[in-house]
């Protein structure tokens, strides 16, 4: 039985699967034994999903999910949802306060575009009354306005910063991780106090194909959501640059 060194906690449809497959890549950092939930093998030990879906499971069994490290080995999980969730941090903190947090940061209208065709493509009913974006931004019910509040990616790093350290963070941009994953990858495994150790290849995991959106409901979007984007580079005293 072990216990996570790190865990990866969001943003869903940020590259987190990406990140999760090159960083088992390195020698150094153990697998998962998962959760017995039946996955896609591209992240069938990635989510634990315990602190937001399996919490009724007790620590003991959340434990169970990793292996013991030897000198130098380290293990953790990725679980995009948990950044969301509003009782992980607080839970997270009690139990794993000296645990290393790993966050992947996209554009907020890119991921809020890539979340909806992914929900176009897999939700039962999401089409339907949802046809293209602009109807679900406009007119979705409270129940579907998650997905719009998730690339609010402010409130949640504020709710975490209340429990952890902002120097207990990784945040990378998931654009870096895309164009330069060589770097991003670095810039992870050096956090985690590991020797550099490159991956031969960096695919992209469970990506999604999507025409791009009309260019003036975009730059909308882009109004919607620099506010908020402001507010998250003064927080973590770091400029994004999305737009």
């Amino acid at each position: 039985m072990g216990k996570p060194d790190f865990i990866l906690i969001g943003e869903t449809k940020c590259g987190t699967t990406s990140m999760y497959n090159y960083l088992i890549q390195h020698p150094k950092v153990l697998d998962t034994f998962g959760n017995g939930e039946d996955y896609d093998s591209s992240y069938a030990t990635k989510e634990i999903r315990f602190l937001d879906k399996f919490y009724d499971r007790g620590w003991d069994w959340y434990f169970s999910c990793f292996p013991e490290t030897g000198i130098d080995e380290v293990t953790g999980e990725a679980t995009p949802m948990y950044m969301y969730r509003t009782q992980v941090a607080q839970r997270l903190q009690k139990h794993l306060p000296d645990v290393k947090l790993l966050v992947l940061l996209r554009n907020p209208v890119d991921r809020l575009i890539s979340n909806y065709y992914h929900n176009y493509k897999w939700v039962p009913g999401w089409k339907e009354q949802y046809p293209d974006i602009r109807t679900y931004f406009y007119g979705c019910p409270d129940r579907d306005y998650y997905q719009i509040d998730k690339s609010i990616y402010y409130f949640a790093m504020q709710r975490w910063l209340e429990h952890f350290p902002l120097e207990q963070f990784c945040i990378v941009k998931s654009e870096d991780m895309y164009e330069r994953p060589q770097e991003a990858y670095l810039q992870v495994t050096r956090f985690l106090g590991l020797e550099d150790h490159l991956p031969k290849k960096f695919p992209v995991f469970r990506a999604n194909d999507y025409k791009p959106i009309d260019p003036k409901f975009r730059g909308e979007l882009e109004a919607f959501y620099k506010p908020y984007n402001d507010k998250l580079e003064a927080l973590i005293n770091r400029k994004m640059n999305w737009y």
